[in-house]
């Protein structure tokens, strides 16, 4: 599954409308906190795959794509320790989905 994950982000990549991907955050994730299992990227992509299906089903896709382009844009590596400067995005689209 991470293969096919890697390769939508390979394609993605090379064309300017696919935009922040999923894929590539987990990446960069798994990357900065020393490599994750098969296990564990899965995880993480399902986390996003479960709150992008309830803002889709809540009306608030547009505050999922917020958080997902600043997740894409602040994220940082800081001692094996992967973050973003995205609280306001979070609570924006966590206030939605009430």
């Amino acid at each position: 599954m991470k293969a096919l994950h890697l390769c939508f982000a390979l394609a993605c990549s090379l064309t300017a409308a696919c935009g922040p991907s999923e894929a590539s955050l987990c990446d960069a994730k798994c990357d900065c906190e020393g490599g994750c299992s098969d296990h564990q990227y899965d995880d993480c992509l399902n986390h996003y795959d479960d709150r992008l299906v309830d803002a889709d089903r809540r009306g608030c896709l547009d505050r999922y794509d917020e958080l997902l382009a600043c997740e894409d844009d602040t994220w940082v590596c800081d001692d094996r320790k992967w973050d973003t400067s995205c609280k306001y995005e979070r609570e924006e689209l966590d206030r939605c989905m009430r």
